[in-house]
């Protein structure tokens, strides 16, 4: 009797494409581009700066930088993958000018690549104008909320999430 060859087929190792589940290029719709975290948290901060200066207003701002926050869809556990999440607000505008300041951001989100993909209320009880749009360059994304109703004392504001898609880390980094 002879002994049939055997073959062997080989997985390679698991990589960004073949994660169990699917891989994360499946599940996001995307490669994930592998990016150093510092030099994509100044992207994102270069971002917010922009959306203060489109605001066109004066007031007082929350002192938070970008930082690394977990890509939900392919990795909760924060061990390779990785999004770039930038909340930040603008306080102690004078009255008139939190109207101006989402005013300006609808006219000039458009000029400089996003698409305004709602334009309306949030569905909290105080139904506060919000603005959200996608950067289809970037693949950045923003929430902007005025929150002119605040339960308490709490003065109005205008917050901003800036947030990145789904990176991979290079070989070694720490997240």
């Amino acid at each position: 009797m002879v002994a049939a060859p055997l073959i062997l087929v080989g997985c390679s190792s698991m990589d960004d494409n073949t994660e169990v589940g699917g891989g994360a290029e499946a599940k996001l719709g995307y490669k994930p581009e592998v990016r150093a975290v510092e030099k994509t948290k100044q992207e994102v901060n270069s971002i917010s700066s922009s959306l203060l200066d489109w605001m066109g207003v004066k007031g007082k701002v929350t002192e938070s930088g970008a930082a690394v926050s977990v890509c939900e869809a392919i990795d909760p556990d924060l061990t390779k993958y990785y999004t770039i999440h930038h909340p930040w607000s603008v306080y102690k505008l004078s009255k008139g000018t939190f109207d101006t300041a989402m005013q300006n951001l609808r006219e000039r989100l458009p000029k400089h690549g996003w698409d305004i993909t709602k334009d309306g209320e949030t569905k909290s009880q105080a139904r506060n104008p919000e603005l959200v749009a996608v950067n289809r360059k970037t693949h950045h994304s923003v929430q902007i909320e005025w929150a002119r109703e605040r339960s308490g004392d709490l003065e109005e504001l205008i917050s901003v999430d800036v947030d990145s898609r789904c990176y991979r880390a290079p070989k070694g980094a720490d997240l």
